[in-house]
């Protein structure tokens, strides 16, 4: 069977609240809920990193405003960001909920293939991570956390490989580099 495939966005809104153009800030050092979905379905993960995507809105930092208080408060009640932001419109090159016309090149990496699990070890398969310090504190939770190890290093090495390719003009005028929270 083929021909299917899920998207996740790991970072969520909290990623949505660090973009600026040219930088690539990932939240994922204690996502370990996607991997342990891959594993649980026997799925690949397949990591994919999209350069410029970060240059399509300008996002203004509003620091310690008001607003930023509002915003936290907004995430915490509700799940879901609201970054200040500013793109295109048709009528106004300056203003506008429209994305700007700029370049986005995706590089897609290696599939991981998840370890075989046994219908038993699958219905017993539930990690335990320590919360304050996301350390795992079962077979299964060291499972997933190797997993994602691989995964956030294949994220790094396609980085690190495509960042600078004659191909890659998003990648070449990026301000800062790969920063995974």
């Amino acid at each position: 069977e083929g021909g299917r495939a899920v998207v996740v966005v790991v970072g969520g809104a909290a990623e949505s609240m660090l973009v600026k153009p040219g930088q690539i800030d990932l939240v994922l050092s204690k996502r370990m809920g996607f991997v342990r979905e891959a594993i649980l379905a026997g799925a690949s993960l397949v990591p994919c990193i999209a350069f410029g995507e970060t240059d399509l809105y300008e996002t203004f930092d509003v620091g310690e405003h008001w607003i930023a208080r509002f915003q936290a408060m907004v995430k915490k009640v509700t799940g879901m960001a609201m970054p200040i932001f500013k793109g295109r419109s048709i009528l106004f090159r300056d203003f506008g909920l429209m994305p700007m016309r700029r370049p986005i090149v995706v590089v897609v990496g290696s599939p991981i293939d998840p370890p075989t699990l046994d219908e038993e070890k699958r219905k017993n398969f539930k990690p335990k991570f320590d919360r304050a310090t996301s350390r795992p504190l079962d077979d299964d939770a060291e499972l997933v956390q190797a997993m994602h190890k691989k995964y956030v290093e294949s994220l790094q090495k396609l980085y690190s490989t495509h960042k600078d390719s004659a191909w890659n003009v998003p990648g070449q005028l990026r301000s800062g580099s790969l920063k995974i929270k």
